[in-house]
């Protein structure tokens, strides 16, 4: 299995010296400890490392992985697409409201009548607004929503590493995902959350084989 150059230096140093805090093994890389994070949830996850609560991430040994890199980072999101959670720019705060934790999600879709996707509202997004009007029966959802076109989008053949690349770049948790370039009918999404269980379910297969 081919790991990135800072995977390698993060095992190389845990071979050398183990159990480190993601504090020290950040400290010695000369990085944030969230920089790093993803690299040892990874590790972590397909047990390279094994992480010891409140003492610290410690190498696992040599161990043969029964899948590849690439099966990884290179899987289409089409594979692993969560559905939308859609309203209707019409609609009222109340009823986002009680869509967004109906359906215990973090963001809601807000489309046209013909199904297009014209906005996103976020959870934070209906906080922000619930906290500042009490007037949360009559608000229509237009007026708080993220208007297209600025709304970053996924298509269905993106690697998983592109669209976490996305995610990371513009610093959110959710991307709706279209059924191709220009196109505004979103026919899923992808989440941090959804890319991190990908990799936890390979790690199992992988453990279980």
């Amino acid at each position: 299995m081919d790991f990135t150059k800072r995977q390698t230096r993060i095992i190389n140093m845990l071979k050398q010296t183990s159990p480190l805090t993601s504090e020290k093994i950040a400290g010695n890389l000369e990085l944030s400890v969230s920089t790093i994070r993803p690299d040892l949830r990874f590790l972590t996850s397909v047990e390279v490392l094994n992480a010891r609560p409140k003492v610290g991430y410690e190498f696992k040994g040599n161990q043969l992985l029964n899948f590849d890199y690439d099966h990884i980072y290179q899987t289409p999101i089409s594979e692993i697409l969560l559905p939308t959670t859609e309203i209707k720019a019409s609609d009222t705060l109340q009823v986002a409201v009680g869509k967004l934790f109906l359906k215990d999600v973090g963001s809601l879709y807000v489309v046209n009548e013909k199904g297009d996707l014209v906005g996103l509202i976020s959870r934070k997004d209906l906080l922000r607004a619930s906290l500042n009007n009490s007037n949360v029966q009559s608000m229509m959802a237009s007026i708080i929503m993220t208007r297209m076109p600025n709304i970053i989008t996924a298509t269905p053949d993106m690697s998983v590493i592109e669209a976490g690349k996305l995610l990371l770049l513009h610093k959110v948790d959710s991307l709706p995902v279209v059924e191709k370039q220009s196109s505004r009918h979103a026919i899923g999404k992808i989440t941090k959350n959804r890319i991190f269980q990908h990799f936890i379910e390979i790690g199992m297969k992988t453990t279980n084989n």
